[in-house]
């Protein structure tokens, strides 16, 4: 019998109203979001704000070090090809623009995650 144990996502780099943010919108899909490596207990995916492109590196390694086998996406201050290009060749599953339409998070999360799609559509 399948587990339902609730998806778990940690949330690295970001201020306290982007995680409320978050919290709600991954709360829609049934994934359960954690500020501290600690209680995520292995976390299924990493959320990493990332302000500036030569933080990229530093905040992927960071998620390795709290979770490495989770894929991570990189939140973006703003859509740049050059950064997403930039995330994604240093190992980020995804990347989404926080100015960008919340509806793009809940289905890029879809997308990369099909099994939110069976259990929260």
């Amino acid at each position: 019998m399948a587990s339902l144990r609730t998806t778990r996502a940690l949330l690295l780099g970001a201020d306290e109203s982007l995680a409320s943010l978050l919290a709600d919108v991954l709360g829609d899909l049934g994934i359960a979001l954690f500020l501290d490596a600690g209680d995520a207990a292995r976390p299924d995916l990493v959320l990493a704000h990332v302000e500036r492109g030569e933080a990229i590196l530093p905040v992927l390694t960071r998620a390795r070090a709290c979770a490495a086998a989770a894929p991570v996406v990189v939140l973006l201050p703003f859509a740049d090809e050059r950064l997403v290009s930039r995330a994604l060749c240093q190992g980020a599953r995804a990347c989404f623009a926080l100015g960008r339409p919340l509806d793009e998070l809940r289905a890029l999360l879809r997308s990369h995650f099909p099994s939110l799609e069976t259990t929260h559509g």
